[in-house]
């Protein structure tokens, strides 16, 4: 605000350019949300061929399929196995027919199949997941494009922003086209006005100052919250040594008795995912489904006093 510059400019590139190095990607295009970013990547690779059946996960949050949908794609939804990743199997079952596949890192754990070979241009969403690591790379680097968001919420988050990243210098070039409407050739897709603020640049740069802090934070409550529910019958999803930590994920016998219960006892529990996606499209997956009633999403937040501590113990020790 001092610099007297709100619109996008010198702060913005510095964040492409710095996210761009985080991910291990050549390319990178600022815009105003994650929803965004996916939507225009989708965009950008229709420009190369027909985008009719895009692969997503069925136990994901809504706007993957308001992404795929604006692009008059049709979803085909690969169902979670037990630790809420894909079922393996009956995604590569699927994979041949597939002209596209979004690779979703859960709640902060890390989806493997991101270093599969698939047959269809692979995008990549780290919005939960950034600053995790698979086989020693940085998460993000895998698809042929990755998603990033800045939003609040999230782990790189300052207020609004996504971005798309890419070795491809082509998607990189479409996508700058198509998030500013006034300059954009009327030969493409789409085009609208999804520029990301030098303002809501530098509330993101502010967060990423202290993201490997907040993750060693989020980290080390997730161990005490493990040793919290040693003895209940609840069993945590593990993230692994290398995931961020973003949520921690339960599995219990009710979700909701559970939600409620936690929920009674001060401490802001939820569903994941409120509902499948398979299941608005009437299409419910066996996975998700089973995963919408017995997984229970905690807080895990990098900043926690004392009190707040004293209320996850007590709710943890008793509610489960």
């Amino acid at each position: 605000m001092q610099s007297g510059h709100t619109a996008r400019g010198p702060l913005c590139e510095s964040l492409q350019d710095r996210v761009a190095s985080l991910v291990g990607m050549q390319h990178a295009v600022a815009v105003d949300s994650g929803s965004s970013a996916l939507m225009l990547a989708l965009f950008s690779l229709i420009q190369r061929g027909p985008v009719k059946r895009v692969g997503i996960p069925a136990y994901a949050c809504r706007a993957l399929l308001h992404a795929v949908r604006a692009c008059g794609a049709t979803p085909v939804f690969m169902d979670c196995a037990g630790d809420l990743r894909l079922d393996k199997a009956a995604a590569q079952a699927i994979a041949a027919t597939l002209d596209t596949v979004i690779l979703v890192h859960p709640f902060g754990m890390i989806e493997p199949l991101v270093a599969e070979a698939w047959p269809c241009p692979v995008i990549e969403d780290i919005a939960q997941a950034a600053g995790g690591a698979f086989d020693g790379k940085p998460l993000g680097c895998f698809g042929d494009i990755s998603i990033a968001s800045f939003y609040a919420t999230k782990p790189w988050g300052g207020a609004y922003g996504g971005m798309l990243l890419s070795n491809d210098a082509r998607i990189a070039e479409d996508v700058r086209a198509m998030r500013y409407a006034d300059s954009a050739g009327i030969s493409l897709p789409y085009a609208g006005n999804h520029q990301l603020s030098d303002v809501h640049a530098a509330l993101a740069m502010g967060r990423l100052d202290t993201a490997g802090a907040e993750l060693a934070s989020r980290r080390a409550m997730a161990e005490k919250y493990d040793a919290w529910i040693a003895d209940s019958p609840a069993h945590p999803l593990n993230c692994g040594g290398t995931a961020n930590y973003f949520r921690y994920v339960i599995r219990v016998a009710d979700a909701d008795r559970s939600i409620g219960l936690l929920r009674d006892a001060g401490v802001g529990a939820a569903h994941p995912v409120n509902v499948p996606l398979s299941r608005l499209m009437g299409l419910p997956c066996k996975g998700a489904e089973t995963a919408r009633q017995e997984c229970v999403s905690l807080p895990l937040l990098a900043a926690m006093s004392d009190e707040e501590e004293r209320i996850m113990y007590r709710a943890l020790t008793t509610c489960l």
